[in-house]
């Protein structure tokens, strides 16, 4: 019997709460990118504890809250990331207690056997003044649980990038332990480790972390953006169209747009799109 719509919109999400030091803003941006140019000034900015500088998408791993969903009943192990999206109010502060406040938007069913789609929202605020960090909605793909009812108001759809041939690209190569370096950050779901639990969720080896992916995009937006150094980000948005996999080489296309960024992220070797309808503000 699923569980209903209405279990996980009154459910409470717990409060959680994270003083963010140096190493935990170093160790996040090694994981999405930003070791790969060691030597350049712009990226030393992210490693260096020296006026250290923290990734805009450092956000998406701070106070987070966690697998609540497994206490609401959900099938924990057949959940992936299907959308994120980050709004950065305002750079991220060091050595300064912080908490996170979450609410569930909406439950979208699809049916028996065809799971459902849950978003929920976050705000990550300086505890001691309330002052916004930064607000996340994300949705995710419940792959076991459809049948349950639909409730809520789901977030607006994001565009789809534009026809035509982008205005840049730029290639990352994943590391082959990029899945062990990012779970560092807090997440870990053995989906992203343990081989066994990969088959059980329906994947033939462990999959990159959506927000390590996502992250890896969020870094070469900020290359593509700007003619030197890196730019910073005021948002970032994305779906989730197929897992990436430790080891890919992604292509990021980027189009500009007036003020606006359109993105995209494919691995082409596999001939799949990893992250699609992408959505990018700088700071």
């Amino acid at each position: 019997m699923s569980l209903p719509a209405t279990s996980i919109l009154d459910f409470s999400i717990p409060e959680t709460r994270q003083t963010v030091a140096a190493r935990d803003a170093i160790l996040y941006a090694l994981s999405v990118g930003y070791g790969t140019e060691p030597l350049d000034p712009s990226h030393l900015r992210y490693l260096y504890e020296a006026d250290l500088v923290p990734a805009p998408t450092l956000a998406n791993v701070v106070a987070h809250s966690g697998p609540w969903m497994k206490r609401v009943g959900v099938d924990w192990s057949r959940v992936v990331h299907a959308e994120h999206r980050l709004t950065v109010h305002r750079p991220m502060p060091l050595d300064t207690p912080l908490v996170s406040r979450s609410r569930s938007l909406s439950v979208v069913d699809r049916g028996v056997g065809k799971g459902m789609f849950a978003a929920f929202e976050r705000v990550v605020s300086v505890e001691a003044t309330g002052e916004p960090v930064a607000s996340i909605v994300q949705t995710n793909a419940c792959r076991g649980d459809g049948g349950c009812g639909s409730a809520g108001r789901p977030p607006e759809p994001l565009p789809p990038v534009p026809n035509g041939s982008p205005d840049a690209t730029l290639q990352l190569v994943l590391a082959e332990d990029a899945a062990l370096l990012y779970r560092l950050n807090g997440d870990l779901n053995p989906l992203h480790v343990d081989p066994a639990a990969a088959e059980k969720g329906g994947f033939r080896r462990p999959i990159l972390h959506g927000l390590c992916t996502f992250g890896h995009a969020g870094y070469a937006i900020s290359r593509m953006a700007t003619t030197s150094g890196l730019a910073g980000l005021g948002g970032l948005a994305a779906r989730f169209s197929a897992p990436a996999f430790p080891g890919d080489t992604l292509e990021v296309q980027m189009w500009r747009i007036g003020q606006d960024i359109r993105f995209r992220c494919t691995a082409p070797a596999r001939g799949v799109t990893v992250l699609d309808n992408g959505v990018a503000r700088l700071a």
